[in-house]
């Protein structure tokens, strides 16, 4: 089989998501796979090694991002590096949210994700988080 081009490991993790299937996104895991998220956000913090993306992103993320409205504004790729900018729902409501998420994939395999959220207040107010990012 031959390896996937660093952006068809992230692709590979978009369309799991579209298609419900986003833990089978985990064998796309390096060991030493690094997340870093907004500290605001349950998942945020910087977070060493595979499990927590396997065990506390991929099977909880589907319950706040709704994947179905998941779009592509730009997937780029330079070497072992990736950037999607993309818009995604917020599930439950009829929200949308624009992420910017930045990758690198070595040998066939994610080593990191760093998120960005633009305006995340809906998110906020979704997951009951007071961020004082607006006036109410």
């Amino acid at each position: 089989m031959d390896m996937l081009t660093a952006k068809a490991v992230v692709d590979a993790y978009y369309q799991a998501g579209k298609e419900g299937r986003l833990t089978d996104f985990a064998p796309y895991l390096h060991s030493d796979f690094t997340t870093t998220a907004p500290d605001y956000l349950p998942w945020g913090g910087v977070h060493l090694g595979a499990a927590f993306f396997r065990d506390e992103v991929l099977p909880k993320l589907p319950e706040v991002l709704d994947f179905a409205r998941f779009s592509y504004e730009v997937l780029v790729a330079e070497g072992d590096k990736v950037v999607a900018l993309i818009n995604i729902g917020i599930t439950g409501t009829d929200k949308m949210l624009k992420i910017s998420e930045h990758w690198a994939v070595t040998d066939g395999k994610a080593r990191s994700i760093w998120v960005a959220y633009f305006e995340p207040q809906d998110l906020l107010d979704t997951l009951g988080i007071a961020h004082g990012l607006k006036a109410h």
